[in-house]
């Protein structure tokens, strides 16, 4: 028994079937197709009760692709008929239940993919000439099967690609880094088919960003900084206290500029593992999704330097103009508005008398007393030099001026009247066109304070 393709004589029409089958397997790119054609063709002209295809996974087991007629679908190889079709030779063998079984190998650059299988009756076996004519039939269909699983290969990757680089240019096209976190954890689960959740670090912590899913996480939950977070080595999975697994058996490190800057976990702790192909498509998204947050990251950042006052920390002149121009449209529809300018009482002579570290030493008090009176769903900020301004919504002419009282008395008592501050304050009103209205109210209140003896509170407008 050999790989010969040799037919025996009084098969003439055996030949034909062969050029036929070539041709229309050529033609067939998809492995199922293909599997009805080989049956097809085989059945013109070798008699068979039942016919099947079967393929052969890593491991060695067959799975049936295709069965036709009577009898089990399941296929058991002994080890030496496996030998034997590795070897290239065809295998005939008789059944428990009165069958007569003929396989041939699917052979492709020495590997076994599968095999064909054709069953018959005991009282009709098969002869040389039918196992000569199966062994080329599944040359054909080998060939033909390595290249449609090549191309099918070659058309997943593109696939991959082309998915991966949609992802990555919707991942690029936001820079708000819980957007990007939201973009990212949809694109892990659209590509596993799995929950997933954005873990970003913060601090001594790491932070769930985004989830997408029934991950069993909540955006905002926060856990003890991991093993996983410490590069370099391997992403394991690791368990809690209690043996609870702490994350799912997925977890793909984010990494940007030399720096883990969070996970993308996948699946759900004690779930179903992601398969190989997914897990390579989700590790593949990491990288871009690691680029993407930390490109947002920094354009954050920069924004918050350009829109905050280096000595201070509060907010600048900038953002405090962004935001009173939102602020006064609210205003304009109905929402009450007030709006404060504090400005440091003979600050220049402070100045001199104790020095520039000791002037900057005071603004920085000065912000942190502004910082602690002023609600957090309001503004305060440096308005320049000397001068910063709140921005308070929701507050009536009562609030602001207990507001300002505040900050003066706190000034004053931390200083021991070394440093005062007088105040202006506005209120809007409906005859108020632009937000420049408003502020010029409150400058003319605190010109009139410092004009009235400073360290006091005028309220504009009454």
């Amino acid at each position: 028994m050999g790989r010969s393709l040799t037919l025996y004589p009084g098969s003439p029409g055996r030949y034909q079937v062969l050029l036929d089958l070539a041709r229309a397997l050529a033609a067939t790119p998809a492995p199922a197709e293909l599997y009805r054609i080989v049956h097809a063709h085989v059945a013109r002209t070798l008699p068979a009760r039942a016919f099947a295809v079967y393929s052969m996974d890593a491991a060695g087991a067959f799975r049936v692709e295709l069965h036709v007629g009577p009898g089990p679908a399941d296929l058991l190889l002994d080890a030496a008929d496996v030998d034997l079709l590795r070897a290239g030779d065809f295998v005939i063998r008789a059944l428990p239940d009165g069958q007569v079984e003929l396989l041939a190998p699917l052979l492709a650059d020495d590997a076994l993919l599968g095999c064909l299988v054709a069953r018959n009756r005991a009282a009709q076996p098969f002869d040389a000439s039918d196992a000569n004519f199966l062994l080329a039939v599944a040359n054909l269909a080998a060939v033909a099967l390595q290249n449609a699983r090549l191309f099918g290969e070659a058309r997943r990757r593109q696939d991959e690609a082309e998915l991966l680089e949609r992802a990555a240019r919707d991942l690029g096209d936001s820079l708000d880094v819980p957007e990007v976190a939201a973009r990212a954890a949809a694109w892990a689960q659209r590509l596993s088919g799995a929950p997933a959740v954005v873990w970003l670090a913060d601090g001594r912590r790491i932070r769930a960003a985004a989830t997408a899913g029934d991950a069993g996480i909540h955006p905002g939950a926060e856990r003890p900084i991991p093993p996983e977070m410490a590069p370099p080595g391997p992403v394991l999975h690791q368990e809690a206290a209690g043996g609870e697994p702490a994350l799912p058996e997925l977890v793909v490190p984010l990494d940007a500029a030399g720096e883990r800057i969070g996970l993308l976990a996948v699946g759900v702790p004690g779930g179903p593992p992601v398969g190989p192909a997914a897990r390579s498509l989700v590790e593949r998204l990491g990288t871009h999704a690691a680029a993407a947050l930390e490109n947002a990251r920094l354009h954050s950042e920069v924004r918050r330097l350009s829109l905050t006052d280096p000595l201070t920390g509060l907010p600048n002149r900038r953002h405090l103009d962004l935001i009173l121009e939102m602020e006064f449209a609210a205003a304009q529809r109905g929402r009450p508005l007030c709006f404060v300018l504090f400005d440091l009482d003979a600050f220049k002579g402070y100045n001199d008398t104790f020095g520039h570290q000791a002037g900057d030493a005071a603004l920085v008090r000065f912000s942190a007393i502004l910082h602690d009176e002023t609600r957090a769903m309001n503004l305060v900020a440096r308005y320049g030099g000397e001068e910063f301004a709140a921005v308070l919504s929701e507050t009536s002419r009562a609030g602001a001026l207990g507001y300002a009282e505040r900050v003066r008395r706190r000034l004053e008592n931390d200083l021991d009247g070394a440093l005062t501050v007088s105040v202006g304050v506005a209120v809007y009103t409906d005859g108020m066109a632009t937000a420049a209205d408003l502020v010029s109210a409150a400058d003319a209140a605190l010109y009139r304070a410092k004009r009235a003896g400073r360290n006091q509170v005028i309220v504009a407008n009454g």
